[in-house]
């Protein structure tokens, strides 16, 4: 029987589903400070004797206009914390009624030009990641009016706002701190579980410079962190220990990827040896909902070593379905490899029974039976797996699976 803590992980990935739902939750955690939260994204909005200032603009268009309609008063300034979609995406909704200025890291505009470019393809990660449809959009972004490198500082009225840019999850992070309301606005250096450090479909993330950045978060010694944009708050003792955590996960596991990089080990023996202590494994702020340690080791990974693994084997390769033809040609019976890959798959080697199968399948990509057998195998995965997007992973492979059995039967 699962437990209840599983339960509640299966909704939590269940709703990524309805990435464009409409409902917005609001709340206002501090007088003047109003949170609205959508699944996956946040945004706050602040409110001085001079008019108001908006933390991140939520996913949708549709969903920041039901933000517009709760706003009491002018927006003079939006601040990207990043340009990812769930934070600058519904930034068009508040340009009907407001001119306000927009100010975000200098890098962020690079970021948007590249995701115009890169459109058909991030519909297809996105569908792996999210369990979207698969349709491309090339986004009518609102690009800053206003872009900072290191520290800026302005007053609004009653309130002075403190901004920062960073390297973390994206080149082209800043987080706000408001003095007279002891607040940090991070974005996502916070996202409530696991930090966002690997994903298998982005670039490169920054680990050491993301410890950096919560470290300076953490010296404002901060009474609230509003994070994952800023739809979510932590409070007092509670905030820091989020920090203090996060920090220490951060600095172990970069720390033992380094260990094994010179000491030669290969990168898919790492990503099963490295391991966060018991203390930060069940820690309720590194929760495995949206990314997972094993991500984590290959983004590092790539970000102190090139892609040649010391086999001279990898140096050149020839293309994979080439290989593993080679292979099927010695093993020669299609029923042997379904065999061992039932095999595996019963002892509970789910994983290596499907890299086992996958001789078959790259072979003989139409053989049907492979393909009804890698869709329990698939199923086996997901009925395993809690963090979103490896979950969501093998339930975009199984619908594609299905799609092809479905075709080819008829």
């Amino acid at each position: 029987m699962e437990s209840k803590k599983n339960k509640n992980e299966e909704r939590n990935i269940s709703s990524i589903k309805v990435l464009g739902q409409k409902e917005v939750v609001f709340n206002e955690p501090i007088k003047g400070v109003h949170c609205a939260i959508q699944i996956i994204s946040g945004c706050a909005w602040i409110e001085t004797t001079e008019g108001i200032v908006l933390i991140d603009t939520l996913l949708t268009i549709d969903a920041a206009k039901k933000v517009l309609e709760k706003i009491k008063g002018k927006i003079k300034y939006i601040i990207y914390t990043h340009g990812h979609q769930d934070h600058v995406g519904g930034a068009r909704a508040f340009l009907s009624s407001h001119e306000p200025e927009i100010i975000a890291n200098k890098y962020l505009v690079d970021r948007l030009d590249k995701y115009k470019i890169l459109a058909p393809y991030r519909a297809r990660i996105s569908a792996q990641q999210f369990g979207i449809p698969e349709q491309p959009v090339i986004y009518n972004y609102v690009y800053p009016t206003k872009t900072f490198l290191g520290e800026m500082k302005f007053k609004l009225g009653d309130k002075t706002f403190e901004l920062y840019t960073e390297r973390a999850e994206t080149d082209d992070a800043c987080w706000v701190y408001v003095p007279e309301l002891e607040a940090a606005f991070v974005g996502d250096l916070l996202i409530g579980s696991f930090p966002n450090i690997g994903n298998p479909w982005k670039p490169t993330r920054f680990a050491l410079d993301w410890v950096k950045a919560l470290e300076r978060v953490r010296s404002k010694n901060p009474k609230y962190i509003f994070y994952s944009g800023a739809g979510n708050h932590y409070k007092g003792k509670r905030a820091m220990k989020a920090l203090d955590h996060t920090i220490e996960a951060i600095k172990i596991l970069h720390d033992q990827v380094v260990d094994m990089i010179n000491q030669d080990i290969p990168l898919t023996e790492m990503i099963h040896q490295i391991k966060l202590p018991e203390h930060l494994e069940n820690s309720p702020f590194l929760r495995q909902r949206y990314s997972r340690p094993e991500f984590f080791v290959y983004n590092v990974y790539r970000w102190y070593h090139g892609y040649f693994d010391g086999n001279p084997a990898h140096l050149l390769p020839r293309p994979e379905r080439e290989v593993m033809n080679e292979i099927y040609s010695l093993i020669g019976n299609p029923r042997k490899i379904l065999e061992r890959a039932r095999s595996l798959h019963e002892q509970g080697q789910t994983q290596l029974a499907l890299q086992i199968l996958d001789i078959l399948i790259q072979a003989i990509p139409d053989h049907l039976e492979a393909r009804k057998m890698r869709m329990d195998f698939l199923k086996q995965l997901r009925k395993e797996d809690y963090c979103l997007m490896s979950r969501n992973t093998w339930v975009y492979f199984m619908k594609k699976d299905k799609e092809f059995i479905e075709k080819h039967s008829s």
